[in-house]
C-alpha cells in the first residue's frame, strides 16, 4: 500500500472519529477536504497536520473519551515526535506523513517538528493551569495565544506552500486567542482554564473561584472583551489587505476562513 493511500485511510478514519466526538467540527473536516481544489497533495498534508493535534486537544478538554489517559496520551506522542519515535497509531501515522512532507519543503528558518511540540505543549499546558485555575496577566495570556496558536499557524502556511509565516500575520494567532477566549468564555471558566487577567478579576471584585453567574454579567469584565475585541478588529482587516496582496490564492481561502468567523464574531458582540 502506497503511502498516499494510507494517510488517506487515516484521514478518514480520524476524520469520522473527529465528527462522532464533536459533530460541530464537520464543517472543518469538509473545509480541510475542499482544500483539494488547490492541490490534493496540500490537502492531504493539512489533514494530516491537523487531525493528531485536534485529537490532542480535545482528550485534554475531555471530548475524546475513547482517549483513557489523555495527559499521558499527550506526553508521549509529544516526546515521540520530539524524538523522532512515532509509532503505528492512524494518528502517528499521520504525523510521519506530515514531518516528512514539511521538512522536505522546510525553508531555514523553518521548524515544522519543533511547532508541533510546542502546539502540543501549549495544550498541556492549558490542561495544567485549569486543574489549578491559575491566573495569569495580560503580558502571560498574549503570550500564551502566541504559542498555542504561532506553531499551528507555521505548520498550516508551510502545508499549503505559502511564503508567509505567523510572525509576517500575528493577529492570526493572538485574535484567534483573544476572538475564542470570547466565545468560550463559559466553557472555559468552568474548566478553570481563565482567559481574563488577574487585575481585572480583582479589580471586578472577583476571584478564579467566582462562580460564571457572578463573572458572567460583571461589567468591568464585559468591558475588557469588549474592549479587546475592538482592538483587534483594526489588526484583522490589515491582515485580509496583507492575504490579497501577497498573491497566494491558497493562503487568502486558508487565511480568510479564519479572519471571517472572527470579525463577523466581533461584529455581534
Amino acid at each position: 500500500m502506497s503511502r498516499e493511500i494510507e494517510t488517506e485511510m487515516n484521514s478518514v478514519r480520524e476524520s469520522f472519529d473527529l465528527v462522532l466526538r464533536r459533530p460541530n467540527y464537520v464543517k472543518n473536516v469538509i473545509g480541510l477536504y475542499m482544500l483539494s481544489f488547490y492541490g490534493i497533495k496540500r490537502s492531504r498534508l493539512m489533514r494530516a497536520s491537523y487531525l493528531p493535534v485536534r485529537k490532542v486537544d480535545d482528550a485534554l478538554d475531555g471530548d475524546a473519551p475513547r482517549v483513557k489517559n489523555p495527559l499521558l496520551y499527550a506526553n508521549n506522542l509529544r516526546n515521540n515526535i520530539a524524538r523522532n519515535q512515532l509509532g503505528k497509531s492512524p494518528e502517528e501515522q499521520l504525523l510521519r506523513y506530515s514531518l516528512e512532507a514539511l521538512e522536505s519543503k522546510a525553508k531555514p528558518n523553518d521548524d515544522p517538528r519543533g511547532d508541533f511540540v510546542r502546539a502540543i505543549d501549549a495544550i498541556i499546558f492549558d490542561r495544567e493551569r485549569a486543574s489549578m485555575r491559575r491566573v495569569l496577566s495580560a503580558e502571560e495570556i498574549e503570550q500564551y495565544y502566541r504559542n498555542a496558536f504561532d506553531p499551528v499557524i507555521n505548520i498550516t502556511l508551510l502545508a499549503i506552500d505559502s511564503n508567509l509565516r505567523s510572525g509576517d500575520i500575528p493577529v492570526l494567532s493572538y485574535g484567534q486567542g483573544g476572538v475564542y477566549s470570547a466565545r468560550d468564555f463559559e466553557v472555559d471558566w468552568q474548566r478553570g482554564i481563565i482567559n481574563v487577567p488577574g487585575d481585572v478579576i480583582s479589580s471586578a471584585g472577583l476571584s478564579p473561584h467566582s462562580s460564571f453567574e457572578e463573572v458572567g454579567e460583571n461589567p468591568k469584565i464585559i468591558d475588557w472583551f469588549h474592549q479587546s475585541l475592538a482592538a483587534t478588529k483594526p489588526d484583522l482587516l490589515e491582515a485580509q489587505l496583507l492575504l490579497r496582496q501577497s498573491g497566494e490564492k491558497q493562503t487568502q481561502v486558508v487565511g480568510n476562513s479564519l479572519i471571517s468567523p472572527m470579525l463577523k464574531y466581533i461584529e455581534a458582540y
